[in-house]
Formats: C-alpha cells, sequence, structure tokens
C-alpha cells in the first residue's frame, strides 16, 4: 500500500509491502526490510536489515506517537491516494466555482447537504463509500453549493464531478 507520512510539514512517499512473514518498506527510493512482531498491544519489536528495534506506539486516527528510547517522534500516515485527493482540492483556486471531485471511484452514502446550502469551510459536503471504507469529504472553502451531481446510492468514478461550491 502506498502513503504518504507526515513528519515535522514535511511529506515523504512510502510503500509497504507485505512478502510472507516480512515487510519490504520503501522511503524516498530506498527499500528496507522489516520483521516485526507485538510484544504488547502497544509497543512493536522489530528488526530492520539486522538491527533490532523497539518502539512504543499511540495511534489516534492517522496519527501516531512513537516512542523511542530516548526521542519521541509525532507522525500522520495518509493513504496515498486520499493525500493526493485531499491536495489537489486544497490547492484548487480560493475564489470562484469550485468543483468538487471524487478522489477515487465508490458509491456515494450521504449527501449532507442541499443545492444553495451555504457551508463554512470543513463543513461535511457528502460520505462516500471506496474499498469497504467510508471517506468524508469536507468543503475545502467556505461558500454555496450551487450545484449537486450526484444522489445517495450512486455509484461515482474517479474525478467525477459530486457538486460545485462558490
Amino acid at each position: 500500500m502506498k502513503y504518504v507520512v507526515i513528519l515535522n510539514g514535511k511529506q515523504y512517499p512510502i510503500e509497504i509491502v507485505r512478502e510472507n512473514h516480512l515487510y519490504r518498506l520503501t522511503i524516498n527510493d530506498k527499500s528496507f526490510t522489516v520483521d516485526s512482531f507485538r510484544p504488547a498491544a502497544q509497543s512493536i519489536s522489530m528488526l530492520i536489515e539486522g538491527k533490532s528495534y523497539e518502539v512504543g506506539l499511540e495511534k489516534n486516527g492517522n496519527t501516531f506517537t512513537v516512542y523511542f528510547s530516548n526521542d519521541t517522534i509525532e507522525l500522520e500516515l495518509v493513504d496515498a491516494r486520499k493525500f493526493q485527493a485531499s491536495d489537489s482540492v486544497r490547492s484548487a483556486g480560493a475564489s470562484g466555482p469550485l468543483k468538487i471531485q471524487a478522489p477515487m471511484p465508490g458509491k456515494i452514502v450521504k449527501v449532507a447537504v442541499q443545492e444553495m446550502s451555504t457551508v463554512q469551510e470543513g463543513d461535511s459536503l457528502l460520505i462516500m463509500e471506496a474499498m469497504k471504507m467510508q471517506n468524508e469529504l469536507k468543503a475545502p472553502k467556505s461558500g454555496t453549493v450551487s450545484k449537486i451531481h450526484v444522489r445517495e446510492g450512486e455509484p461515482v468514478s474517479i474525478s467525477q464531478v459530486l457538486m460545485i461550491l462558490e
């Protein structure tokens, strides 16, 4: 699976592939073989390229706090497709009509707004199901929903325009 790790404000692409009982981690085109097990609920014992590591781990949503023997880091792990979709919405123009598009193929579970509804940045627009997970699409800016192109229960394809926000 491909992910984006956000650490100290920087973004790093990462791919994790399970190979039998091992994992192959690729970070910035550098690959590592990892053998790991969980001796307790909040700890992981890892063997990375022949070196042993013990870390504590706390998870809260997509945010992970990792405790090393003398350091603590906090990182966010986001599915690469979701990150790319939200990044393209964030980078869209702040003024004028904005097309809200499906970040991946799926099915519309709930439309949370109506045409001509006023929304604030971060308000829920709709929920779609993809790969057996529900994904909430939120308003990337404040505005008015001028047109809704989908209905609940309807399948959608990647990049399909779901609604227009002005």
